[in-house]
């Protein structure tokens, strides 16, 4: 059976990675009245961040879909908001859309990402889920899971000389971001997607005051749980799935489930992939199937933190 274990030590373990283009963006908020907005409009306690430190977060909508993800940093004198390239302009249009007579000011810093991937600092490099901030460069130091990623932002990136690697495929960097649970809002996830159904549990506080979408987070919490969950996918080699594919139970062929993305990893001979489950057939182990009969197996829903 594949193990999540076996997976990292297959993909991370033996040698990290490092990409001179890495696909992130970075939005600098500031101004005497950027905590509280941010503390209104995202999942995450922002307010109660120590300076140098950086979270997930996400943007939700009022009954608790997912927008967009990203990393917040805190700085002396700033929020820096690292996203997915993809997302940035909808994450500019979000807070412009949010932004009444707030003091404060956001904007795309005109920098690249280059980034280091592994599965263990350096010795003496730097901490989980770090911000390093200057006035040229910002750094962020992410852990989740079993996966490490130091991304640096500038207008000419530079990783430290400590950080080696090799440059991986895509196909490699996507199936890592899947082994540490971060989704790609739009590809791993729909309209009606829910936070906690898209494992973002720690992009969300429990303790807080309120934000958008909260309600629904903390009812779910209270009094619920979620009918279906992503789960992180083995399956046969094959093609690349991109659009959304039905899961089978094999005994009776009935659909039970569905895959959202999967990447191929050739010369593995497999391929790594998001799916929705509900809870009796999220067991690390389940074997299900692909309309095409190609085996799936489940390799589990490790929680945040694992």
């Amino acid at each position: 059976m594949v193990t999540y274990d076996s997976l990292v030590n297959e993909l991370l373990t033996a040698r990290p990675w490092r990409r001179a283009a890495a696909p992130f963006s970075l939005v600098k908020l500031a101004g005497p009245d950027a905590p509280d907005f941010l503390q209104r409009l995202c999942s995450q306690d922002v307010v109660g961040m120590a300076v140098h430190e950086c979270r997930p977060a996400a943007f939700l909508d009022a009954k608790g879909k997912v927008q967009m993800t990203c990393y917040v940093g805190r700085a002396v004198d700033a929020f820096w908001l690292e996203v997915q390239s993809e997302q940035v302009e909808r994450l500019l249009a979000w807070l412009e859309r949010y932004h009444f007579n707030e003091k404060l000011t956001f904007v795309r810093q005109a920098w690249t990402c280059a980034d280091w991937i592994g599965g263990a600092w350096p010795a003496g490099s730097v901490s989980d889920n770090e911000l390093l901030a200057g006035a040229e460069t910002v750094r962020f130091a992410i852990a989740r899971r079993s996966v490490r990623w130091l991304r640096v932002h500038a207008a000419t990136p530079q990783l430290p000389a400590e950080f080696g690697g090799t440059e991986p495929t895509g196909e490699l960097a996507e199936a890592v971001r899947m082994l540490a649970g971060f989704v790609r809002v739009g590809v791993d996830t729909e309209p009606t997607t829910l936070a906690l159904e898209a494992d973002l549990d720690d992009h969300c506080s429990t303790t807080k005051g309120c934000y958008t979408g909260q309600e629904i987070v903390a009812r779910i919490h209270t009094y619920g749980h979620v009918n279906r969950r992503l789960c992180l996918l083995h399956l046969a080699d094959g093609p690349a799935i991109t659009a959304p594919t039905p899961l089978h139970e094999p005994e009776d062929d009935v659909p039970v489930g569905r895959v959202m993305a999967a990447v191929r990893l050739a010369e593995r001979g497999f391929r790594l992939g998001f799916g929705y489950l509900p809870k009796d057939f999220q067991a690390a182990g389940t074997v299900l199937r692909l309309p095409d009969g190609s085996a799936v197996q489940v390799v589990g829903t490790p929680l945040p933190g694992c």
